[in-house]
Order: C-alpha cells, then sequence, then structure tokens
C-alpha cells in the first residue's frame, strides 16, 4: 500500500488552525480544506459553522453584500413599509446573516426570507443564525428548488450566489474544492449560468415594484449572458470583485 505524504499546511491554514483546532498541530493526509477539518469558517467579522454539506463563502461574496447593504439603506431611507429580503440558495446562512446582522437596528423594518433545494443546509444555517442572531432575527428558512415554493410572496430584493463554475471547468478546481465541497454548490450547467437563467426567468412573479436582483457569477460571464433579459427592457450591470474578474450582476425589471 502507497502511503500517503503528510499535509503541509499554509500560513494561512495554520493560523485559521491555530484559532479553530483542538489540535492546531495535527497530522493529516486529508486535503479537505481546514474549514471543513475545523467546522468553522470565517465571514465578515462573525464564524459560521460549516460542513461538507454548503460551499466555504469566500471573501469575494463579502463585496456582494456590501453592495446589497448600500441598496437595502437607500430603500429603507425613501420607504415607510416593511422591506422584504430574499436569499437563494443559502447555504450556510452567510449573506443573510452578515446583512442582518448589519441592520439589526432596523429589524422592524425587515424580514429576510433564506431559501435552499438542501434541507441539510437549511438546518445548518438556520443553526448559524440563532447562534449569531437570537431566535428574534427576521429570518424565514424555506426549502426551496429555486423559487419553487416562493411563489405567493414579493420581494423587494433577491440575492442569489447559485452555483455558476461550467461543468467542463469542475475537474480542474483545486483538489480541496472539487473533491471535497458539495458539487450541488459548485456546477452551474454548460456554461455555469443554467440555475441563473432558471432564476430570472421565474423571478417577475415574486418581484415588487422597483425591486433589484443581486448575483455572484463567473468570471467567464459577460453581458451577452444577460441579452434576454436586456431585450425585455431590464437594466444590467456588471462589476468586478477586488481581483479585477468579472463577479457581480445587479439587475432591475424596467418601470
Amino acid at each position: 500500500m502507497i502511503q500517503q505524504p503528510q499535509r503541509i499546511f499554509s500560513p494561512r491554514e495554520q493560523t485559521h488552525l491555530a484559532r479553530f483546532s483542538a489540535d492546531p498541530l495535527q497530522k493529516t493526509t486529508s486535503t479537505a480544506p481546514v474549514e471543513y477539518l475545523t467546522g468553522k469558517a470565517e465571514f465578515y467579522d462573525f464564524v459560521l459553522d460549516v460542513n461538507d454539506s454548503v460551499l466555504i463563502p469566500r471573501i469575494e461574496t463579502e463585496e456582494l453584500v456590501a453592495s446589497i447593504m448600500k441598496a437595502i439603506s437607500e430603500k429603507l431611507a425613501s420607504n415607510s413599509v416593511k422591506l422584504r429580503v430574499l436569499e437563494v440558495g443559502t447555504g450556510s446562512g452567510a449573506i443573510t446573516i452578515a446583512l442582518a446582522k448589519q441592520l439589526e437596528a432596523k429589524w422592524s423594518q425587515l424580514q429576510f426570507v433564506a431559501a435552499d433545494i438542501s434541507q441539510s443546509a437549511l438546518t445548518l444555517a438556520q443553526k448559524n443564525c440563532e447562534q449569531l442572531l437570537g431566535t428574534a432575527a427576521p429570518v424565514t428558512f424555506v426549502k426551496s428548488n429555486l423559487l419553487t415554493n416562493i411563489q405567493s410572496q414579493t420581494f423587494d430584493i433577491i440575492v442569489a450566489n447559485l452555483p455558476y463554475i461550467p461543468s467542463s471547468r469542475i475537474a480542474t478546481l483545486d483538489e480541496g474544492v472539487k473533491d471535497h465541497e458539495p458539487l450541488l454548490a459548485l456546477d452551474g450547467g454548460l456554461d455555469g449560468f443554467a440555475l441563473i437563467a432558471r432564476l430570472l426567468d421565474t423571478a417577475p412573479a415574486v418581484l415588487a415594484e422597483n425591486a433589484q436582483i443581486f448575483l455572484e457569477l463567473d468570471h467567464t460571464h459577460s453581458l451577452k449572458n444577460f441579452e434576454p433579459y436586456s431585450k425585455l427592457g431590464w437594466q444590467v450591470a456588471l462589476s468586478r470583485d477586488q481581483a479585477g474578474h468579472t463577479r457581480f450582476a445587479q439587475l432591475s425589471l424596467p418601470v
């Protein structure tokens, strides 16, 4: 039997293990991300529980949260009714929790709905929410395949960090990702846009007046992917992450 070499952790991984592991000098041959080894992941200024049923939150997604925060703040300043925010594909709950945590003083004006197709992800997200925000947080969790179980409600903001990696590129990913993170949260179909398109096709039925949609994208996506919606009059704006890659889209329906 060929013995697997012992894993050598990077400085970042060593720091993570020192913070969250009972055995920071642990020896292992596993290629799993250290977040799965410890069950903890940092996002914004808090720590989430994670497991291999959810994607580990990335730093790029913090940039998405910042954009949504700006939009929510503007809407709250000009709107006297309760603002409703839907996250599709919540995973560990990172985005919804980050938004609700920063807006705690405005909870009476907000309602969050966090949806996911995976029951195990929803269970974890709800646990994270209760641990970080308490049971009084205005957050409801719904098991739903995209908008399947959301059709009776309308929202002012929809945010989605859906699987967006083209299927052909999955095999080229770092082994810590392709071998350990859930394929359900990675594979976005032929061009990585399949689930995003399905969401956009059905979104008008649940959008309130002047609603906005915020998406995280693959770096290969461009305005060409959004042409079917632009032709219908949607306003589409793409933006880059701090690394200079196309990463985010903001959409609104024609008024």
